[in-house]
């Protein structure tokens, strides 16, 4: 058999590949490098007999002192258990590691360790869930280090890795992948949360639509500012929104949940609301308010022929009428939408391996599965840098934040 690896694939032959994927992560798709400003990349193919076989989108960063970092983010798309295949394009990407310089080329495969239910973990409840992503696991993971890979291990934080290990995904498919309907989506979630969807919101005046239109983002952001504010953190800029919404045409969606002041301010006379709501009300309506967004999300669907995801990239919340708790519909609402297109998972994002971040309590509700990925494999290309700076840097790290601290 012959092979050939090429560095520069068109555009149309690279996604003609990764739509007949069996999974596929956004960042495995040809777009991903116009979005990641400060890299340099190479959207690369594996030839056997001149059949593209395998695709691998490169990321090469400059570090401080000098060094490189190449990264293939949710790794290469590959067969995995084809042991021969893997270890040839493992060789071709050392060689394009070395002709760039760079200490070490590092992955984090789109493949699972363990999957479960977020039951087994509060309440040591068996649940069947499907398992996509964690079968074949360990032939996968050996292949790897027998290819020379060397396993970072079974990190829990999420500031421990690139991506995060820890995922929490709604199953939109039963255990036998066949697809669920609304109503049994909405029976999965937690009991106390299902109360909110549907006619409780209705009476309120809340309302869900989503769009792919870019003039929207003003009013996402507006949303997105009031949870860095609660939150005390920075997410992202209009600027990359509007790349994101360029790049991933067609597949990335604005979600809101939206509140009509008239129909809330009657329902809250009706039902002798708190006077202090009433006038927060009524205070918007004289500033020429009529509605107002209250959760938002931005969701990217690769719209691959395989088994199919629903990324929940970005969600904010308005700092008003938070106890409505319009985010669980628009979680909802989002499934929905997901199985009309017939995604079979609404992935919520990462978390931490402790369960005991700020992310889980919110993402638990749904009764999501735990995606315990498999996590980063490094293959090392400069021996001596790499030991440097692997165990080096997170030592000067510490020593920076301290020294930030004293100050």
């Amino acid at each position: 058999m012959k092979y050939e690896l090429k560095t520069e694939l068109s555009h149309k032959e690279y996604e003609q590949f990764t739509k007949k994927a069996d999974v596929l992560s956004f960042m495995q798709e040809y777009q991903w490098a116009n979005v990641k400003d400060g890299w340099k990349h190479f959207h690369c193919g594996l030839y056997r007999d001149q059949e593209l076989v395998a695709t691998a989108l490169v990321l090469l960063r400059n570090l401080p002192l000098g060094i490189k970092l190449m990264y293939i983010p949710r790794g290469m798309l590959i067969d995995y258990e084809d042991k021969e295949l893997l270890q040839v394009l493992t060789e071709h990407l050392k060689e394009l590691a070395k002709k760039e310089h760079a200490y070490v080329l590092k992955i984090d495969p789109n493949f699972c360790y363990r999957e479960y239910s977020i039951k087994e973990v509060e309440k040591n409840e068996t649940v069947e869930i499907p398992k996509n992503y964690s079968e074949n696991y360990q032939k996968k993971h050996q292949n790897l280090l027998d290819c020379g890979f060397r396993f970072k291990g079974y990190t829990k934080t999420i500031q421990e890795t690139l991506q995060p290990r820890y995922h929490m995904y709604i199953p939109l498919i039963n255990s036998e992948n066949e697809f669920l309907t609304e109503q049994e989506v909405k029976t999965s979630f937690k009991k106390r949360i299902r109360s909110y969807i549907g006619n409780y919101h209705e009476k309120r005046g809340v309302r869900y639509f989503h769009t792919t239109d870019p003039k929207y983002l003003d009013m996402f952001m507006e949303v997105i500012n009031q949870t860095e504010k609660r939150q005390n953190i920075h997410l992202r800029n209009k600027e990359y929104f509007q790349k994101m919404m360029k790049e991933y045409q067609g597949e990335s969606y604005l979600f809101f949940g939206m509140l009509n002041l008239e129909t809330y301010l009657s329902f809250l006379k009706e039902n002798q609301g708190k006077e202090e709501e009433i006038r927060e009300v009524e205070a918007l309506l004289k500033q020429g308010k009529t509605e107002i967004p209250l959760s938002t999300a931005f969701v990217l669907i690769p719209e691959n022929e395989g088994l199919r995801t629903s990324e929940y990239l970005y969600a904010g919340n308005h700092l008003l009428f938070t106890k409505l708790n319009v985010s669980v519909g628009l979680v909802y609402e989002i499934c929905k939408f997901s199985l009309k297109k017939k995604c079979s998972y609404c992935n919520l994002g990462g978390i931490d391996g402790t369960f005991d971040d700020h992310l889980t309590p919110f993402k638990s509700r749904f009764n999501a599965i735990v995606f315990e990925f498999a996590g980063e494999y490094d293959l090392i290309i400069q021996n001596i840098r790499y030991h440097l700076y692997e165990f080096g840097m997170p030592i000067l790290k510490k020593i920076y934040r301290f020294l930030r601290r004293k100050k």
